[in-house]
């Protein structure tokens, strides 16, 4: 079957959604295939046409989110950080459900951690470029570090608070962050 067909997208969305409304309730680990595709209102067969178990559906969900971020942060070549943090914000608050589910805790930390290493290569790569330095320093890690995940944690609050707070005002929050960060020399 055609992964690019309306069916199959459709089949996908309701499994990806059923399993993000259950890891509201527990965690991966207990989900099983059939209560994933009793919620999908599909049959048990079609899923297994698709994944081989429900860690298989969450590792494919968790890479497709990963590579679409990679190209949200790689998509602005002059590296305006204002421009990326609206993208991934925009991305973020437009996958939702996706977002708490990975963020929730009832998944592995795997996910955080792919995310935090995605980030910190580009960031990296950017600082060096920006600086015109050729060889990334600790205090250049440690400090990358501190920034992606206080920017991480901002954006999982928001997510585990159902994204209570407008986008407006967590880019606020982020570009406050940033505008101090961008202080610091190395």
């Amino acid at each position: 079957m055609n992964k690019n067909d309306r069916r199959v997208k459709k089949t996908k969305k309701a499994l990806q959604n059923a399993l993000a409304e259950l890891m509201t309730q527990k965690e991966l680990r207990s989900i099983t295939v059939q209560e994933l595709v009793d919620k999908a209102d599909i049959h048990r067969a079609t899923f297994y046409s698709h994944y081989h178990d429900v860690y298989d559906l969450y590792e494919q969900l968790e890479k497709g989110v990963i590579s679409e971020l990679d190209v949200i942060i790689t998509n602005d070549p002059t590296h305006r950080y204002e421009s990326v943090y609206n993208a991934l914000i925009d991305y973020v608050f437009d996958n939702a459900s996706l977002f708490r589910m990975f963020l929730s805790g009832k998944g592995d930390t795997g996910f955080q951690n792919n995310i935090h290493e995605l980030i910190e290569k580009k960031y990296l790569n950017i600082w060096l470029y920006e600086e015109h330095r050729t060889v990334i320093v600790d205090e250049m890690r440690f400090l990358t570090t501190y920034h992606i995940q206080g920017c991480l944690a901002i954006i999982s609050v928001w997510a585990k608070e159902n994204f209570s707070h407008s986008k407006k005002e967590i880019l606020g929050l982020i570009r406050k962050v940033n505008e101090n960060f961008d202080k610091i020399s190395v």
